[in-house]
């Protein structure tokens, strides 16, 4: 079981979600997935094994939706043993749901050993709506659930990147032309220019920075880079 990865959990409890019917998205508001269907929320935290960390993060996600799950690839031995039982005593305490996937089986099927129950945790409604908002306006989906050590792809990054192709491809830009392109509210992003990506020119015009350039190679970003460079921009 050491030899799998939290990442390797991901496409089949994504394929299983699909089929059921649910917009599926990772590493959305540190949710390792994040899914919708009928404006209904769904998470699931995936481990490479049972451990406290995970019945940690599960308890977190309770303040977002009733829906959550834990994941973890099947075990060898599973009912049979005594700690099996008792993790799934302690799960329906907890009201989480419990996914598991085979990955020892070329199938890698995906079994709902538990539902979640209907959660007396106070709901964060404002944190749920961001979960959903972040999920919304992504237009890309390069994120793997449970990646580390790699930069998710956020909304703030998508976009991000996406300007920054515009101004390697047209030298730079000014403000008043990204509001005439209908991209008004990428305009915030030249000003306050958190990641030093761009540079001003003269009053709202800007030009690629060095470090945005740097950035634009950088491996993580490739997938979504290669988007945006093939874009026509109006």
């Amino acid at each position: 079981m050491a030899d799998f990865k939290e990442t390797d959990l991901y496409e089949p409890i994504r394929a299983f979600l699909e089929e059921e019917g649910y917009q599926v998205q990772a590493e959305v508001k540190n949710c390792d997935i994040a899914a919708v269907k009928d404006g209904q929320l769904l998470i699931v935290e995936l481990k490479k094994a049972f451990s406290l960390k995970l019945v940690y993060q599960g308890l977190e996600r309770q303040s977002l939706t009733e829906q959550v799950f834990v994941a973890i690839p099947r075990p060898k031995k599973g009912a049979r043993e005594k700690s099996w039982k008792d993790m799934l005593k302690l799960l329906k305490r907890l009201e989480l749901g419990l996914l598991t996937v085979a990955l020892d089986s070329p199938l890698k099927t995906v079994d709902v050993v538990l539902e979640p129950s209907d959660s007396l945790a106070w709901k964060n409604r404002k944190k749920r709506e961001r979960v959903k908002a972040e999920m919304e306006n992504r237009q890309m989906d390069v994120n793997v659930g449970g990646m580390t050590r790699r930069k998710i792809i956020t909304v703030f990054r998508e976009k991000s990147i996406r300007l920054a192709c515009l101004l390697e491809k047209e030298g730079q830009v000014s403000m008043a032309s990204l509001r005439e392109r209908g991209m008004g509210d990428y305009v915030g992003l030249l000003s306050r220019n958190y990641d030093k990506w761009f540079q001003r020119v003269e009053k709202g015009v800007y030009a690629l920075s060095e470090k945005g350039k740097e950035a634009l190679e950088k491996d993580d970003y490739a997938k979504t880079v290669a988007f945006y460079r093939n874009e026509k921009f109006e």
